[in-house]
């Protein structure tokens, strides 16, 4: 019988704040902690020799920004599995990769949280061999292995088949063309499309990861899940627990609703300026006051438009 040997993720999206269509979440950070530790209980699987913590491959956008404060990357070290990562544009200062090493991915790295695929280099793990190609660097090259380990692409490179891509999607990222890229490989997986699905170019098994919590409103329908790899190559996915989810629904702008931000405004009046923290201020007032949800929506969205 085939064994479990690896948890496949993708697209994890840490973020301090919740996204807007996740704003009536009462505390995000423990929302985040909440799928963090399911998927930590999923890389712990029993073998017929007992209880075995697998290797975690993620394929990029650990972060939902490069340059996420000290209280994330705390809870990142804390929360998120040792795993075998590339890094995704959202990883990167301005999307370029030669700046990594300015980035709180970087810090996992430092921190041992993360081992970094770097292109062009090899990584043997049990009977796996693992080739990264991050963000912006293009599928292909030498291979070697020997022939009884699986070779295996972890990209973040936007894939799609027939069902899940978003609309205008270029041809060029259609599965198909990518069977040239990933021949001599067993496996690859996929990150940046948001939308899971597992599939075969050629020889090699596919995943595309998908996002692992939900953050707009299109995607409430959507069922987050991991990637079980198998020593024979053949992956299952293991949906995750959405169950306690929490949604905000779009409701206009009320004259409720301006005073709850006239009375913001003068909060932040009262603060001292230099010691402020705006990201912070919006984020415990919307914790600390009973604030209508088309305001948190709107004060919401306007913090993520100009992260």
């Amino acid at each position: 019988m085939s064994e479990v040997i690896a948890l496949l993720t993708a697209d994890i999206h840490l973020s301090h704040m919740p996204p807007v269509a996740r704003s009536a979440e009462p505390d995000w950070y423990e929302t985040m902690g909440r799928y963090l530790t399911e998927v930590d209980v999923m890389s712990r699987v029993e073998f017929r020799k007992g209880t075995k913590q697998l290797p975690v491959i993620c394929a990029g956008d650990i972060f939902d920004r490069w340059n996420a404060g000290p209280e994330l990357i705390n809870f990142a070290i804390d929360y998120l599995p040792k795993m075998y990562a590339v890094a995704g544009q959202h990883d990167l200062p301005h999307h370029n990769l030669d700046d990594l090493h300015r980035s709180a991915y970087w810090t996992l790295v430092e921190a041992g949280t993360i081992t970094n695929l770097e292109s062009g280099r090899a990584y043997a793990v049990n009977d796996m061999v693992l080739y990264g190609f991050p963000w912006g660097v293009e599928l292909g090259g030498l291979i070697r292995g020997d022939g009884n380990q699986l070779l295996i692409a972890v990209t973040h490179a936007y894939i799609y088949d027939q069902g899940h891509r978003y609309p205008g999607a270029s041809k060029t990222s259609h599965l198909g063309n990518f069977v040239n890229r990933l021949r001599g490989f067993d496996v690859a997986v996929f990150g940046d499309n948001h939308s899971s699905f597992l599939a075969t170019a050629g020889n090699c098994n596919v995943i595309n990861c998908g996002c692992l919590f939900r953050r707009k409103q299109d995607e409430r329908s959507y069922k987050p899940s991991v990637g079980l790899l198998y020593d024979d190559g053949s992956i299952k996915q293991r949906f995750l627990d959405t169950s306690q989810d929490k949604w905000i629904d779009e409701l206009p702008v009320t004259v409720e609703g301006e005073s709850d931000l006239t009375e913001f405004l003068a909060e932040l009046k009262s603060a001292d300026s230099e010691a402020l923290d705006f990201r912070d201020a919006v984020l415990r007032h919307l914790k600390d006051h009973d604030v209508t949800d088309g305001v948190k929506a709107e004060l919401l969205e306007a913090l993520e438009k100009h992260k």
